[in-house]
C-alpha cells in the first residue's frame, strides 16, 4: 500500500504521526505544547520592487515535521498525477523557470499576470476544506485538521514553511484548470510558476476578456481573468500585469523567450564581470545577494544605490549554475569531447570558476577519489585510526573534525567539465591543470595540496602513461602546481576494497558474497554500496584498518612536501 492510499484511510492524529514516523506523543508535543510564539522566528527582508516581504521561518523541529508532511504530499501529488502534463511548473521535479517560459517563445503577445499575497491568502479553512473536499484526497476531518494545524501559522500559508510551496500547488491546481480552460477559449497558451501567470498568443488581436488595452496604451486583466481568478479564492496584483509585444524584449518569470529561452544579457555580463574579479584579485562585490523573488521563481540581481556587498563564492556559484542550466540546454547533449574541447561562453566561465573554488581557493587538504564508495571506506579507517593522524582528523565533543576535505563529484561539476565516470575522471582533472587553469588566477590562492587517490588495477594506466611514470613506488608523484598523485598500495593490481582483510571480503549477506566490481549488485551477489552500509560501517569497531595506514602516512608526507 503506497502512502498516498495509507493517507486517505487515515482517520486519526495517531494514524497520520505513524505515516509521518512520529510517534503520537512527539508529534502532539510539537503540534499543542510549544507555544506558538515559539514556533516562528519572524523577519523581513527588502523586495525587488520596494516594501518589504515578511519571512516566517519554523523553529527546527516543526521545520522537521513540515519537511515530513511535505515529502508525504509530494508523493501523493506525483501518485495523482503521474499520466497528466504539468501545467504548473514551480517547485516540482523536472520543472523550472525554463519549461515554464518555453511554452510562451516566440509569441507575438506575452501577458504575465501575478497574484497578490499568495501564499498568505491560503488561509487555514482553505486548507482544511481542500483535504476534505478535493476528490483526489478526501480525508477525515480530523486529519484535515491536523495537516492544516502543521502547515499553518497565524491563519495562512507561511512563507518559510517547506509544506507551503507543495500546499499552494495543490489549491493552485483548481485555479489552473479554469485558467486552462479560458485560455483554450481565447486561443491561448497559458502557464503558471507558483504566483506568476502567463499568457502568450500570436493573434492578431490579443483576447479582450484576458486583458484589456485602456487608454495610453497601458494593459489590464480583463473582467472574465479576474473573475475566474476570485472565484477560485486569488486576487491579482494589479500593480504587477505587464503586457510585451514581439517588437521589444519579452520576459516571463525572469527568462526572455522572443525567439528562444535565454537570460537577460546584463544579468550574464554583470556575472561575468563578478567572475573576472574574482579571478583577478580574490574578491567581487555585489549590489545585492542574488535572491529568489516572491515565488521563487528566478534570480535577480538587485540594486541598492551606494552599498555593495562583498559577495561569496556560494552566491556566485548559484547564479552561475542559473544561467549554465538555461544556456547550457542543447550544449549538455552533444558528445562528452565535444563538450570537454568546444564549450559555449558559460561552460568555459562556470568551468574556470569551479577550478577556482574546488582547486585553487582551498581551506584545506584536498581529497579526490575514483568511485563514491571510496570515500566512505577512507572515512571510517580515518575516524577508526583517529588517535593516530591527528594531522587528518581529530575527535571534539564525540564529533570528529576533518583537517583534510573529499571533493563531491556532484553530478553538476561531472556536467560543467564534461567528466566520464571511473579513473577517466582523475585523468580528465589532471588534463585541465595541464592546461595550466592556474595561471587564470591571481591573488592568494593554492594554499593546500589537492590529491588523487588512485588504485593500483589496469584502470589506472591511462594516468601512467600521462604522467610518464611506470611503477607505484614513490610515495606520491607531484603533477603540477598544488596537484599530487597517491596510489593506495605499491603492489600492483589493487582495488581499494582488498585493502580489508579477507574475513571481511568474504562476509555474506542474506546468504550472498560480496563482488567488488559491482556497485548494487544482483540477485546472485551484493554490491560496494551495501558492502560498506551492512559490512563496513554496522561493524567500524570491529575491523581492522591497519593497511590504510599507508595511506595515510603518504598523504601526511604530501601536505608537508606541499608546505617547504
Amino acid at each position: 500500500m503506497s502512502k498516498y492510499e495509507k493517507l486517505k484511510k487515515s482517520k486519526s492524529l495517531s494514524d497520520l504521526a505513524n505515516l509521518l514516523g512520529y510517534s503520537p506523543k512527539g508529534f502532539a508535543y510539537i503540534l499543542y505544547k510549544i507555544p506558538e510564539e515559539k514556533k516562528y522566528t519572524e523577519f523581513s527582508i527588502p523586495k525587488k520592487m520596494g516594501g518589504k516581504r515578511d519571512i516566517k521561518a519554523p523553529t527546527d523541529k516543526l521545520k522537521l515535521l513540515q519537511k515530513h508532511l511535505s515529502d508525504l504530499l509530494y508523493e501523493c501529488y506525483y501518485e495523482i498525477n503521474k499520466n497528466n502534463k504539468p501545467i504548473s511548473h514551480g517547485f516540482l521535479k523536472k520543472q523550472s523557470i525554463f519549461e515554464n517560459a518555453i511554452k510562451h517563445k516566440n509569441k507575438r503577445y506575452v501577458f504575465n499576470v501575478d497574484l497578490f499575497n499568495f501564499f498568505p491568502s491560503i488561509n487555514f479553512g482553505r486548507v482544511y476544506g481542500f483535504f476534505i473536499k478535493n476528490k483526489h484526497f478526501a480525508l477525515h476531518h480530523k486529519v484535515a485538521t491536523v495537516i492544516a494545524q502543521i502547515a499553518c501559522h497565524n491563519n495562512e500559508l507561511p512563507q518559510g514553511s517547506p509544506c507551503s510551496p507543495i500546499i499552494s500547488n495543490l489549491i493552485g491546481h483548481l485555479l489552473d484548470i479554469r485558467m486552462v480552460q479560458l485560455a483554450k477559449k481565447a486561443k491561448c497558451t497559458y502557464s503558471r510558476y507558483a504566483d506568476d501567470l502567463t499568457f502568450s498568443t500570436n493573434k492578431k488581436d490579443f483576447p479582450s476578456q484576458i486583458a484589456l488595452n485602456t487608454e495610453n496604451n497601458h494593459w489590464t486583466a480583463g473582467d472574465t481573468l479576474k473573475n475566474e481568478i476570485e472565484k477560485v479564492g486569488f486576487y491579482i496584483n494589479i500593480n504587477k500585469t505587464n503586457m510585451q509585444y514581439r517588437t521589444s524584449r519579452q520576459t516571463t518569470t525572469g527568462l526572455v523567450v522572443n525567439k528562444f529561452v535565454n537570460i537577460k544579457k546584463e544579468y550574464y555580463k554583470k556575472a561575468r564581470s563578478m567572475c573576472h574579479s574574482l579571478f583577478q584579485s580574490g574578491e567581487f562585490y555585489i549590489e545585492k545577494m542574488p535572491s529568489i523573488n516572491e515565488s521563487n521563481e528566478s534570480y535577480e540581481l538587485e540594486t541598492i544605490k551606494d552599498n555593495e556587498i562583498k559577495g561569496s563564492l556560494h552566491q556566485l556559484e548559484g547564479i552561475l549554475s542559473f544561467i549554465y542550466q538555461i544556456k547550457s540546454k542543447k550544449n549538455r547533449k552533444d558528445a562528452t569531447n565535444k563538450r570537454r574541447y568546444n564549450p559555449n561562453a558559460i561552460t568555459k566561465l562556470y568551468r574556470e570558476f569551479l577550478f577556482y573554488k574546488h582547486f585553487f581557493s582551498l581551506c584545506m587538504p584536498l581529497v579526490i577519489f575514483e568511485g563514491g564508495t571510496d570515500k566512505t571506506y577512507i572515512k571510517c579507517a580515518l575516524e577508526n585510526l583517529e588517535s593516530q593522524y591527528n594531522e587528518l582528523i581529530e575527535k571534539k565533543d564525540n564529533k570528529f573534525e576533518y583537517k583534510i576535505s573529499f571533493l563531491r563529484m556532484s553530478k553538476n561539476l561531472k556536467d560543467v567539465f564534461a567528466i566520464p565516470e571511473g579513473t577517466s575522471a582523475l585523468k580528465v582533472i589532471i588534463e585541465y591543470y595541464q592546461q595550466k587553469y592556474m595561471k587564470r588566477f591571481k591573488g592568494e590562492g593554492m594554499n593546500y595540496p589537492v590529491i588523487l587517490l588512485l588504485d593500483t588495477d589496469d584502470g589506472t594506466d591511462e594516468i601512467q602513461k600521462l604522467l610518464k611514470k611506470k611503477d607505484f613506488n614513490d610515495p606520491f608523484c607531484k603533477v603540477v602546481d598544488n596537484l599530487y598523485v597517491v596510489y593506495i598500495s605499491d603492489k600492483k593490481g589493487l582495488e581499494i576494497e582488498q585493502l580489508f582483510e579477507d574475513k571481511v571480503l568474504k562476509t555474506k549477506i542474506n546468504g550472498k558474497p560480496f563482488n567488488p566490481k559491482k556497485l548494487h549488485g544482483d540477485e546472485s551477489e551484493y554490491g560496494k554500496k551495501i558492502f560498506y552500509e551492512k559490512v563496513i560501517k554496522e561493524n567500524m569497531s570491529n575491523i581492522n584498518f591497519d593497511n590504510f595506514k599507508p595511506i595515510f602516512d603518504k598523504f601526511k608526507l604530501v601536505i608537508s612536501d606541499y608546505r617547504k
